[in-house]
């Protein structure tokens, strides 16, 4: 019987932010835990068994606080594996986009999730 292993990863690249450092430079939310979260998502097991491999792409709106307040999918392979994206999204923290005067402001970040089966 041939083994699979489920290989995740989450790359986080930054969509345009309103917000700016000193220098005019956009200052942008960054993640605080999504290593640990990443690794909480099950590979839906129809997936699995049909082969089903792909990119989940989710842009996600952090409000001040650097939680998640909305998000939309702008890529996925199935709805199962949009769904399991969607679940640790609450589970997401972040350190909120900063203005030039150093407040926190609400920020865009587009996350793109790999999910890959191997033999």
């Amino acid at each position: 019987m041939k083994k699979q292993l489920l290989i995740l990863t989450m790359v986080l690249c930054v969509l345009g932010v309103q917000a700016t450092n000193g220098d005019g430079e956009a200052v942008n939310p960054k993640p605080t835990n999504y290593k640990e979260v990443i690794s909480t998502i099950d590979y839906p097991q129809v997936c699995k068994e049909k082969g089903i491999e792909g990119k989940v792409i989710v842009t996600l709106k952090i409000n001040k606080e650097g939680k998640v307040i909305n998000h939309r999918f702008e890529e996925y392979p199935c709805s199962d594996l949009r769904d399991a994206v969607k679940d640790i999204l609450p589970n997401l923290n972040f350190e909120p986009a900063k203005n030039a005067a150093g407040q926190s402001v609400v920020g865009l970040i587009a996350v793109p999730v790999n999910f890959k089966l191997t033999i």
